[in-house]
């Protein structure tokens, strides 16, 4: 309502989405019909409602809050009223200033009717800094409770997201659960097929393209009404989107803790927290494809470097896999372009990079043809997956051997440098504690007390850090045996392999380091250090 005065009064009315479930005491029709029969028993009828709807207490961004200040500043409104002080807002700081500066600079009243404040009596703000601050107490302690509710949730692998992921439906019977979509599922299983096989992200995204398939957004349209789709756009996948399907812990039945984080509840956004420091949660629904296959696909991932792609017709398959031993560095594929009636195979070769780059001063070239090395590898991998054949048991007690013989010391070591680390921590601790009882006894000045402890608190971070990744290290190692099961059956399927691809490759290797060619009584020889996954060499 308003009358025809030069000034209005302004009741203002705020509900943010926690105040929604008090009830109806604090809905916005109560606190219009309140601020409105309060006005008029002052004798105040010519007023204006300004109405925040769903806006938090936290944030003085709300839309008709700013209209209401951008009025007071144009001189409309000599009174503003409001239910209590914490519709107003509940950060004592910014209320504060808008009560005690703003509102006087700008000769405007203001009562806050059920907390008995009004700027113009005698005392009537005494008490509001301390109202305010306890208005922003709870504001702390309702976001400190919906985060500790949303965390247990998250730890109890509880999908709390919007939509499900690509893949993924929410089950009927439980909306936090997530069941597999068998219409959308077969892509995902295809993305992580193609990766294996040593396919970049962009290269799966024109497969994806070419065959005419479907990207994420296509299932989700209605969320797209006003977005206007031309030619082939549904099937245009961008390699960022390929890489978050690979990422995802969620298709090998796993889910993110968290992907964000607020730091408090006065932060505005939510700070992205990185791939590699987020919590995972193993085993919360049916996987999509299995947690070797998702690792795998990852490590890939991980080794892709932006090369020229063959342009001889020749595949890569070894693509990230070969090193060179004396400078660690991969080792390129190249074709001889020179004589091109001979076979594809006898052009082809690999090479150090950095001899390739830098010269014989800095490496040597570690050549090898590239069907030597296929011959060799393939050899290799028939002759373990024949021994697996004739007696399993056999074989993984033998891998178990190898590896016990190699990674027993290492993990010894390890535990050694864990322990040593946990004794210096200590140490730091009791040297910091007479530290201080120098400081306070006058022994120590605070300049160099301050100096002290904080190179005492920057080792102890850094030994924190250290630990962290040996303690990873070394629970890796506890797990030999479940890792020489997990490699034996993928050994197992390459029985009668007749050739060597990319994705057998990458599902049992993890690097072959390639020396350089040796005369032994005036033949040529070349030594291979084939490293397989989880288990290392195998004699």
């Amino acid at each position: 309502m308003k009358g025809n005065g030069t000034k209005i009064t302004a009741l203002y009315c705020r509900l943010s989405q926690d105040d929604g479930n008090v009830g109806d005491s604090m809905s916005i029709q109560s606190q219009k019909a309140i601020l409105e029969k309060f006005a008029r028993e002052m004798g105040k009828i010519a007023y204006s409602l300004y109405v925040d709807d769903g806006y938090s207490g936290t944030n003085f961004q709300r839309p008709s809050f700013q209209k209401m200040i951008a009025d007071i500043e144009d001189g409309k409104i000599d009174t503003v009223i409001t239910k209590d002080l914490s519709r107003l807002g509940r950060n004592y700081l910014e209320s504060g200033a808008y009560i005690e500066v703003f509102f006087p600079q700008h000769h405007v009243r203001y009562i806050a009717v059920n907390d008995g404040v009004d700027s113009e009596k005698s005392g009537g703000l005494d008490i509001t800094p301390f109202k305010n601050i306890l208005n922003e107490f709870y504001s702390r302690d309702i976001s400190k409770k919906v985060k500790s509710g949303k965390h247990i949730r998250a730890l109890e692998g509880k999908f709390m997201g919007t939509t499900a992921p690509f893949g993924y439906q929410k089950d009927p019977q439980d909306r936090n659960h997530l069941i597999v979509d068998e219409v959308t599922a077969p892509t995902v299983r295809l993305i992580y097929s193609l990766a294996l096989e040593g396919y970049g992200t962009n290269r799966i995204g024109k497969v994806l393209y070419e065959r005419k398939i479907p990207k994420p957004s296509y299932y989700k349209q209605e969320l797209f009404q006003n977005y206007k789709v031309e030619g082939d756009e549904w099937f245009d996948w961008k390699s960022e989107m390929v890489v978050r399907l690979l990422r995802n812990p969620v298709y090998k039945g796993g889910m993110y803790v968290h992907t964000t984080s607020k730091q408090t509840f006065k932060c505005k956004g939510r700070g992205y927290i990185r791939w590699a420091d987020r919590e995972i949660l193993e085993d919360v629904h049916e996987a999509i494809v299995t947690k070797e296959v998702w690792q795998t696909a990852n490590d890939i991932i991980d080794r892709h470097t932006k090369v020229k792609p063959c342009t001889s017709g020749y595949e890569n398959i070894f693509r990230g896999l070969l090193k060179c031993p004396d400078c660690g560095q991969a080792l390129l594929v190249h074709t001889d372009g020179r004589n091109p009636d001979r076979d594809l195979l006898e052009r082809t070769y690999y090479q150090c990079s950095t001899y390739r780059k830098r010269g014989v001063n800095f490496c040597t070239a570690h050549r090898i043809n590239a069907g030597d090395i296929e011959d060799a590898i393939k050899a290799d991998i028939d002759r373990h997956a024949t021994k697996v054949m004739k007696d399993k048991g056999k074989f993984i007690n033998n891998v178990l051997r190898g590896m016990n013989e190699s990674s027993m010391a290492r993990s010894e070591k390890t535990k050694t440098e864990i322990d040593k680390l946990k004794k210096r921590n200590a140490e730091l601790d009791q040297m910091y504690i007479r530290l201080y009882e120098d400081y306070s006894s006058g022994k120590l000045s605070e300049k160099k007390f301050t100096m002290m402890s904080a190179h005492y608190e920057q080792e102890q971070e850094a030994n924190e850090e250290k630990l962290i990744e040996l303690e990873k290290q070394y629970q890796a190692r506890s797990a030999a045996t479940a890792n020489a099961e997990q490699f034996t059956e993928s050994l197992a399927q390459c029985v009668g392999m007749k050739k060597l691809t990319a994705s057998v490759l990458n599902t049992l290797i993890e690097k072959i380091e390639v020396h350089n060619p040796v005369m032994v009584n005036g033949v040529k020889e070349q030594k291979l250090t084939i490293y397989y996954k989880f288990v290392g060499q195998i004699d």
